[in-house]
């Protein structure tokens, strides 16, 4: 039994074609509604889903991971044959600790967000249909679970990034 929400999104069809475009949309909107502070954002057309747009987060690390994350998903030997694919995004925060873990804060998970796809051929239009309905899936997730983000954040701080995460893949 977990001892933190897991937000498990609908399964999405998906055609390995849109795969970059699709991962880095959805990603950055749950970073943006759950882990960051004041940022900078960037709109940006989707470049193989004409009818979307994504938002961009302008966090430098959460670009790169996004993008290192798509790289070993599609470098992965697996790929050719896989079926099905899924993506889990965990945010966590540090523990209070002894002075003897002083220099190696304790992380606990506090949610994982989940992102499942099922490979097969699916038009345009009916991709970009169903990726509007999962991009208005994540956003009335977050908004229905907004109680661990409160006015604790310190907006002196100015850092983007307000908890640690861990993006990994599974394929089958």
């Amino acid at each position: 039994m977990l001892d933190y929400p897991q937000f498990k999104l609908p399964e999405f069809l998906l055609e390995k074609t849109y795969l970059e475009d699709v991962i880095s949309a959805a990603l950055n909107l749950i970073f943006f509604h759950r882990a960051l502070g004041p940022i900078e954002l960037n709109h940006m057309r989707c470049e193989r889903l004409p009818k979307i747009t994504q938002l961009r987060c302008g966090e430098p690390q959460v670009d790169k991971d996004i993008k290192k994350l798509i790289d070993n998903i599609n470098n992965d030997p697996n790929m050719i044959k896989c079926q099905s694919l899924q993506i889990s995004l965990k945010f966590m925060e540090e523990q209070p600790t002894s002075l003897l873990q002083f220099f190696k804060p304790k992380l606990k998970v506090f949610e994982e967000w989940l992102l499942l796809f099922q490979f097969g051929l699916s038009s345009l239009d009916k991709t970009q249909d169903d990726f509007t309905h999962l991009m208005n899936k994540i956003i009335d997730v977050a908004a229905a679970n907004y109680d661990h983000f409160d006015e604790q954040f310190d907006q002196s701080q100015q850092k983007p990034l307000k908890y640690t995460y861990e993006l990994t893949f599974n394929l089958q």
